[in-house]
């Protein structure tokens, strides 16, 4: 497939993400990272189906039958948001985004700013996690939390991650979602998030993982974790 069909319509060095860019390819419009990765795409995109995004709902459409409050960590060009508004009309969003840089990336180039019951907060997420009576009064108050932080389990903020998913579960209703996103890059990785998803039974009674295709030696792993006895 010929380069010239992907064109660069926005890019910038951000200082906490470092060079990313939006292009439209045949596909439809992604947002990357400098080595390609993509952290984001459109709601219409061809592969969004069998991307983690789509899965993603899919899943919690099966788990539950409605959600009128989610709690996000992780904009990107907020392809989950945009697909919760419009699975679920009328829900209400907040997104935990350290990087001001994606606010107007969502808005001007993902459609951001036709979805008005969306709060975002520019701060990061373990300092959220601990101190969201500074934001709001945001405990027992969403029906889903999801963590979508591209992480890898290697980067700083995860050092102690834990704790900070441990943090995360007083944002729950009872009974609520909890779910999160892992990239697994190699094997050291990849026992990190089993030990991470074997840690979740210590404060959920049911976890069930689903894996996601292998692009390049790396997959997704969502986690999807419950009170509910029948998840």
């Amino acid at each position: 497939m010929s380069n010239a069909k992907f064109k660069t319509i926005f890019s910038i060095n951000s200082e906490k993400n470092g060079f990313i860019k939006v292009v439209d390819s045949p596909s439809g419009r992604e947002l990357l990272t400098t080595s390609g990765a993509m952290l984001s795409c459109s709601e219409n995109h061809k592969l969004l189906p069998d991307a983690y995004w789509g899965i993603f709902l899919k899943n919690i459409k099966k788990y539950r039958d409605n959600y009128k409050r989610a709690l996000i960590f992780g904009l990107g060009g907020g392809v989950i948001q945009n697909l919760l508004f419009k699975a679920y009309p009328g829900i209400e969003i907040v997104t935990i985004e350290y990087d001001p840089v994606m606010n107007d990336i969502y808005k001007y180039f993902f459609s951001g700013d036709k979805y008005e019951n969306h709060k975002i907060l520019n701060v990061d997420a373990k300092s959220f996690a601990k101190n969201s009576h500074k934001f709001g009064d945001y405990e027992e108050y969403f029906d889903l939390v999801f963590v979508d932080t591209f992480s890898s389990f290697t980067t700083k903020e995860y050092d102690n991650f834990n704790n900070f998913y441990k943090d995360t579960k007083k944002f729950l209703k009872p009974n609520g979602m909890f779910a999160v996103n892992m990239i697994v890059w190699q094997d050291p990785t990849f026992n990190e998030s089993l030990k991470f998803i074997s840690s979740l039974s210590s404060f959920y009674k049911n976890t069930e993982l689903i894996f996601v295709g292998s692009i390049a030696g790396n997959s997704n792993i969502l986690t999807y974790s419950s009170d509910k006895i029948n998840l």
